[in-house]
């Protein structure tokens, strides 16, 4: 767009950001282009497109093998992550199960018991049903106070006692307390009894079962003693979190070594976020899970991975690395073969070519090892060439033979114009006019010229181009000579054409140019005793040809002759000038000048016509 901008005008604002959207876009497509063209260049050879097409066909196959055996192995590093939240899950449902159990059984106690002998007797069938799973089993008032209890042999007797007695009305009907790092299960039921003596009491049904075990074995036996905790497998740990980051283990006797504070924070912190409370986390090969434990209390479970869950992890990743070798072997194979009977042959076969180029022989047994399709190649090549050979002789000897026809053709016309010449000046000599003697002499002058041309071009073996400087040398002299004695003696003649080469088409015109001007020159420019010089010069300057041609003598103007100096010869001068495209100019200072410029590269349709077929204007 050529549009300006007009200052104070909102208009060339506009073609402005027109102008600069279009170079960006231009812009933009030519980085395109070029990137296109830099990445076709990555798969221009032989080497690279095999590549390109071997891992094309085996990549999909390995990358599915590959993320097949990733899935197991993602599978397999989660199992014990998958654990902690499943042993999460055992210990909630757990809490919550017997919490429900006992409030049932407490709640068909409490319906039953009349007086102080039905309820011990009920207390005791309850903790003979149970398998003895309670520490204790009591009615309680709401002041602590303890009427009638059953407990255990346990050594935990007096911790269940204890909590018994700091029984507070109003809390939960179930709820997990610690006593001496021990966790227990406390379930309270309401129970109205009437005692003896008339006076009414609200009274309570309370059961405690310790939560504490000992680690057990993967196959899950029930932990031994008198717990009740869920199991867990032998590596996993588990604690509860009270509120305040209290963590009690579910194991006191086992020794575990409680999760990092920055753990804890970081799991309550997902829990919170999380819809259902829970959450996992992953530090140095141990994973944590977090989630409340039957809605009273809140669980941490630490797994670790089993010995045999390694062992299958490593023989994943041996599996991984082993598939990934095959694949690179095969790879490096198949390319080692591709290089060996694709690109091998083909490199020894383009050498042959190119020596071929420089030697003119085709050597086809660097192919004796290639494979068939190459050999067929070579030989084909090889049959070419041979032809090729044969062909290229024939050409050079017709194009010998044709040298020497043309040069015997020039010779014969120089022969023939030789003889007109001859014959022109035998006749010329008959004649007693001068005028027309004149003119014959000029025709032979002419024909004289041309024949000079043609000898040029035979002997000196010039068919094709015509060195200028050696045949206007040769022109000159001859002119000189056929002007006499008396003005050979009086005027010099100069000649300087340098290197300049010229086809024959284009020399014919330029050298009878050349004859009349200097026959004029010599004829009416030094009349009388007047010496002088003549000066013929020819150079290139860029795509054009330059020739001049200058004496120092009268001028055309002061010459007596004037009429006979622009009559048939410059009508011939200005006719061969329009022949080859050239621009003719005369200057008279000092003598005569003559300028000719003319096209180095004349195009076909204006190669000019043989000078004998020239018609004067």
């Amino acid at each position: 767009m050529n549009s300006k901008r007009v200052p104070g005008t909102r208009g060339g604002l506009c073609v402005m950001k027109v102008v600069s959207g279009e170079q960006t876009a231009q812009r933009r497509r030519s980085l395109r282009l070029r990137l296109v063209f830099r990445f076709a260049r990555l798969f221009d050879s032989v080497r690279a497109r095999m590549a390109t097409i071997i891992i094309g066909s085996v990549l999909p196959v390995a990358v599915l093998g590959t993320v097949l055996i990733w899935q197991d192995y993602g599978n397999l590093s989660r199992s014990s992550e998958r654990r902690s939240e499943i042993a999460v899950g055992e210990i909630d449902r757990h809490l919550r199960h017997d919490a429900e159990r006992t409030t049932a059984m407490l709640n068909t106690l409490s319906e039953s018991m009349v007086d102080d002998e039905s309820a011990r007797r009920l207390l005791q069938l309850a903790q003979s049903a149970s398998g003895m799973r309670y520490c204790l089993l009591a009615v309680i008032d709401d002041r602590g106070t303890i009427a009638h209890q059953l407990t255990t042999t346990s050594g935990s007797f007096e911790a269940c006692e204890e909590g018994a007695r700091s029984f507070t009305p109003g809390g939960k009907a179930a709820s997990v307390w610690v006593d001496k790092g021990r966790p227990y299960l406390t379930v309270r039921v309401p129970l109205p009894v009437v005692s003896s003596d008339k006076e009414s009491r609200q009274n309570f049904l309370i059961a405690i079962e310790p939560l504490d075990q000992t680690a057990v074995e993967a196959e899950g036996f029930p932990p031994p003693g008198d717990g009740t905790a869920p199991r867990l497998t032998s590596n996993a740990k588990a604690w509860f979190l009270f509120p305040g980051g209290k963590l009690v283990s579910l194991c006191p006797d086992c020794g575990w070594t409680p999760p990092d504070a920055t753990i804890v924070r970081r799991l309550t912190q997902r829990g919170a976020e999380d819809m259902l409370g829970r959450a996992t986390l992953q530090v140095s090969g141990l994973f944590f899970a977090y989630g409340p434990a039957g809605g009273m209390v809140s669980v941490i479970v630490e797994a670790t991975r089993l010995p045999q869950e390694t062992r299958t992890m490593w023989a994943l990743g041996v599996w991984i690395g082993m598939v990934l070798a095959l694949l690179l072997a095969g790879l490096a194979g198949v390319m080692i073969a591709g290089h060996r009977l694709v690109i091998f042959p083909l490199r020894r076969l383009t050498e042959a070519v190119q020596e071929w180029e420089r030697s003119g022989v085709f050597d086809a047994s660097v192919s004796l090892a290639a494979p068939q399709e190459y050999r067929r190649l070579a030989w084909a090549f090889g049959t070419a060439t041979r032809r090729l050979v044969r062909r290229e002789q024939e050409l050079r000897k017709a194009l010998e033979h044709q040298k020497t026809l043309l040069g015997e053709i020039h010779h014969r016309v120089k022969n023939n114009l030789q003889i007109v010449a001859s014959l022109l000046s035998l006749q010329g000599n008959r004649i007693g006019d001068d005028d027309v003697r004149v003119e014959f002499m000029l025709a032979r002058d002419r024909v004289r010229t041309l024949e000079t041309l043609h000898r040029h071009l035979y002997v000196e073996g010039e068919l094709e181009s015509l060195n200028m400087n050696s045949f206007l040398d040769e022109l000159s002299v001859q002119l000189l000579t056929a002007a006499g004695h008396d003005v050979q003696s009086r005027v010099t003649m100069h000649v300087d054409a340098g290197d300049v080469m010229m086809a024959p088409d284009q020399a014919t015109p330029i050298a009878l140019i050349v004859s009349e001007v200097v026959s004029n020159a010599l004829k009416f420019a030094f009349p009388g005793d007047r010496h002088g010089t003549i000066s013929i010069s020819m150079a290139r300057e860029k795509d054009s040809v330059i020739l001049v041609i200058s004496d120092d003598g009268i001028g055309l103007s002061a010459s007596s002759d004037k009429e006979d100096r622009e009559g048939i010869g410059l009508q011939l001068i200005r006719g061969l000038a329009r022949q080859i495209s050239a621009r003719l100019h005369v200057e008279e200072r000092n003598g005569t000048r003559f300028v000719v410029e003319w096209p180095a590269q004349v195009s076909q349709g204006s190669m000019p016509q043989r000078a004998g077929h020239t018609q004067p204007r």
